[in-house]
């Protein structure tokens, strides 16, 4: 039945993850988490600062402990970190433990909204115009296959207005339901 395992959004950085989270809990009723600031509580530190304090490495084997942690919520949406997929066996805990959602988003599409927020973002901040779009490309190119590996791909370009964010939570709503009757 649709709530007794959590529910994950992934995807790229900038592609409404937490946004349509949100959404898609209040829609169905359910808590939200996002994972990167479960992180920044539970470790009394931004994720930013994490990754020039204790570096990447550190911070990856925080949201794998962080994933394990959470797979066994119920009535719960979960937003992961752009990353927290493709590393260690997360994408399998993902599967193994919960329905997964896709959000796909086309490299121009990433590459906008990011420099729209680049500043809080480590991997990107000092990046702009080609150079963003050559690291939204390439870390595409080798998390794509990750994400494909979603139970639901919801295509997520045309998130403009809260309207619009409205509709793709519905959208997803009833998709989560006709998975779930499988």
């Amino acid at each position: 039945m649709l709530g007794d395992k959590p529910i994950f959004i992934i995807g790229y950085m900038g592609s409404g993850k937490s946004t349509i989270g949100r959404k898609l809990a209040d829609e169905l009723n359910f808590n939200f988490i996002d994972t990167d600031f479960f992180i920044e509580n539970r470790f009394r530190q931004r994720v930013q600062d994490m990754f020039k304090t204790v570096g990447e490495e550190t911070f990856r084997k925080r949201e794998h402990m962080v994933i394990e942690e959470l797979s066994g919520m119920t009535q719960s949406i979960i937003a992961t970190g752009g990353g927290l997929p493709c590393f260690y066996n997360n994408m399998e805990i993902i599967k193994t433990c919960g329905i997964s959602i896709y959000l796909e988003v086309s490299n121009e599409i990433l590459t906008q909204r990011l420099e729209l927020c680049k500043r809080t973002r480590p991997s990107v901040k000092d990046k702009s115009g080609e150079e963003l779009f050559k690291h939204v490309e390439e870390g595409m190119a080798l998390r794509a296959p990750i994400y494909q590996q979603a139970d639901i791909i919801i295509c997520a370009n045309k998130l403009m207005t809260t309207e619009d964010e409205k509709v793709l939570a519905k959208k997803i709503a009833s998709q989560l339901v006709e998975y779930d009757n499988k």
